[in-house]
């Protein structure tokens, strides 16, 4: 689609390819499958149209629109990323899932991953991968995300476009687009809608594809992050009540968000070379090697800290394929060297220097599988072995050096998949999960540190079908899922807002997901109308878990909604007009693990409306949007077991937008 990825001529008399859903061959990288059809696990496809159905801020409306997946923004530029719950532990970014970038690794080796630092216009397409993806991915039970960048063409064109909305948000970018090369740059920012909220982030990067030698190629990716956002800190009920745009207040000795400066400013690089060579007849091999480097400043309410966390890495697929006979191995490894600081926070201003760490990680991971069709099954068996090590020193007040190892974990992989036709397919999927703690949850943000963290381990068992009908106009796809989980890592908060984990026994996590589009009327047709829909259903529990003198045994995880709904209008006309209608609802959801407080369920409704055309040869794009029409008072991320009931994130109100794109494309 040429506005969106300068990748398609866009004709006068036509509508291109806004919305459309490829209902006959969806194609997927995950587990090298290539069809959907044919994959005995639970994927979502987010592709370029899905992600452009929205302001074009970020991805977060779109990955929204899925089943068994959501996306948290509790302040401009600070993003959470679950799958399947994975955010009961995630007091911010992603944890418990593994994220690649045009299969670089993206995921530092102490398991925080800077998904704040990818821009809209670098994302070509994204698959999630729900639940265990051991035998190809390695560690966590939550799943993997697999980021593919825009493509690169072949040809030369660029794009320049923006976007201004309320609460004073501004989003521009510019694309310079190469036979073999692309550049991008986009910025974003934002006044916010709370007290305490602006955000600013710039974004640049440059792509390249090669051909090195005959039935080989190099890819290149750089990345530059530039990153400022303020965070307001979430609020009681008493506060979110009487004013829910205040930033936390100043309470006693404890001071608020505004005076304590709470922010993040952040700064990374990322430059990744993947090398993909057919070097026989059945055989091929894909090599990434990749370098990272973040610097993080981040005023809190009771300390600043400053943190320097460069990693490194590779990781390398040899894929066989003969006749009804797949076999993938390979293996991956990182290499990380973290440093961080921290000193009082005197309203702002550094204060005496409490801590001075330096943490080494090592994480390597060997995998295979192997795929056999017979007849109409594919049969599925694979494995990685997993190890994690860290060395920790503390130097500042008490000395501190310590180790933790986690070492030669075998997590398998087994499926089975009937397809009964090119329109229909039934799966069942059984894998194991490992996933440490995150190093970011041994050493906590209030200077604590718990070396006695155990890792997450446990068993996915999911049944799931894939069904066309009505002339492949209808997509169907449901799966149900059974996860029992020991050692579930749970966050905790202290008074100052810092957070802290422990492990939290058993659960027992099990939903049913399915999704559907239809297409009402076809793109051959003058309007063309395509119909989707997304239903969550999740029940999970705790099975065992007590703390000092309280038993949370059989009650509900918090952050889950049992219910989620989503629903999706997109409508075309061949004259250029084009509209998306999105209306999505959540239960309410517990808050913390006594389940004494809940979230109020909501509902969210927007709109888009557009119009393109060639304008003086020229293909151009106006469009205008609306969030949140309904006014929804809402929290959208919430901080689960705030300690003294403090929970609450406003999420902004109803808001508008509008925005152009303008594209020239070589002949």
């Amino acid at each position: 689609m040429l506005l969106t990825c300068i990748s398609s001529q866009l004709k006068a008399q036509e509508v291109d390819s806004l919305g459309k859903v490829s209902l006959d061959s969806v194609v997927i990288s995950a587990y090298s499958s290539k069809s959907l059809m044919s994959t005995a696990a639970a994927i979502n496809k987010i592709g370029t149209a899905q992600l452009q159905r929205f302001s074009g801020a970020s991805i977060l409306q779109a990955v929204n629109t899925t089943a068994g997946v959501r996306m948290e923004e509790r302040s401009p530029g600070s993003y959470r990323f679950n799958i399947r719950g994975s955010a009961v532990r995630s007091p911010y970014g992603v944890r418990n899932v593994k994220v690649y970038y045009d299969e670089i690794p993206f995921t530092a080796p102490g398991g925080n991953t800077m998904l704040n630092m990818l821009a809209l216009q670098q994302i070509g397409g994204v698959e999630v991968i729900k639940g265990p993806g051991s035998s190809l991915y390695g560690a966590g039970t939550g799943g993997v995300i697999l980021f593919e960048p825009a493509v690169v063409t072949g040809k030369t064109a660029f794009e320049i476009g923006t976007n201004l909305g309320s609460f004073g948000s501004a989003n521009y970018h510019f694309i310079a687009q190469l036979p073999k090369h692309r550049v991008v740059y986009e910025e974003n920012r934002s006044d916010g809608y709370r007290t305490h909220t602006a955000m600013q982030r710039r974004v640049a990067a440059y792509q390249s594809k090669i051909n090195t030698f005959h039935q080989a190629s190099l890819s290149l990716n750089l990345i530059y992050s530039n990153l400022n956002y303020q965070t307001p800190g979430a609020l009681t009920l008493k506060e979110y009540l009487a004013n829910p745009k205040q930033a936390r207040p100043s309470v006693g000795a404890t001071q608020g968000a505004e005076v304590a400066n709470a922010s993040i400013e952040q700064e990374a690089l990322f430059l990744g070379l993947t090398h993909r060579y057919a070097f026989a007849k059945n055989w091929s091999n894909s090599t990434s090697i990749y370098g990272f480097y973040n610097s993080t400043e981040n005023p809190a309410i009771q300390n600043i800290e400053l943190k320097k966390e460069p990693h490194w890495g590779a990781r390398t697929t040899f894929l066989f394929i003969k006749g009804d006979v797949t076999l993938q191995t390979g293996g991956e490894l990182q290499r990380g060297n973290f440093t961080s600081k921290t000193y009082r926070n005197l309203q702002g201003q550094q204060g005496i220097q409490l801590t001075d760490d330096q943490l080494d990680l090592w994480q390597w991971l060997a995998f295979t599988q192997l795929n056999w069709k017979v007849s109409r099954w594919i049969f599925t068996a694979g494995a990685s072995i997993n190890s994690l090590s860290l060395n920790f020193l503390r130097t500042a007040t008490a000395p501190v050096q310590a180790e933790k190892d986690f070492n030669a974990q075998l997590q398998p992989r087994f499926s089975a998949l009937y397809q009964t036709s090119p329109n229909f397919s039934a799966y069942f999927n059984v894998a194991k999960g490992f996933s440490p703690p995150a190093s970011s949850e041994i050493f906590a943000d209030n200077n604590s540190y718990n070396l006695a963290l155990q890792a997450e381990k446990g068993w996915n068992l999911e049944p799931g079908m894939r069904w066309k009908l009505l002339k492949e106009r209808l997509f169907l796809e449901a799966s149900y899922f059974h996860q029992l989980l020991g050692n579930a890592i749970v966050t905790r908060r202290d008074a100052a807002g810092a957070n802290y984990f422990i492990n939290a026994g058993k659960t027992r996590q099990q939903g049913f997901e399915t999704s559907a589009f239809y297409q009402l009327m076809g793109n051959k047709k003058p309007l063309s109308i395509g119909i989707q829909g997304a239903y969550t259903w999740h029940y999970f529990k705790y099975v065992d878990f007590v703390q000092l003198d309280q038993d949370f045994s059989g009650n509900r995880l918090p952050g889950v909604p049992t219910n989620s709904l989503a629903l999706a209008l997109d409508l075309k006309h061949k004259s250029g007009f084009f509209g998306f209608i999105t209306w999505n609802h959540q239960s309410k959801i517990a808050l913390n693990d006594a389940n004494s407080d809940y979230a109020n369920a909501f509902q969210l409704l927007s709109m888009k409306l557009g119009y393109q055309r060639q304008l003086l040869g020229l293909p151009f794009q106006f469009f205008a949007g609306a969030d949140n029409i309904l006014d929804e008072n809402y929290s959208l991320g919430n901080d689960i077991n705030g300690f003294g009931g403090r929970y609450y994130n406003l999420a902004p109100g109803r808001s508008f937008y509008l925005g152009f794109k303008l594209s020239w494309l070589k002949r």
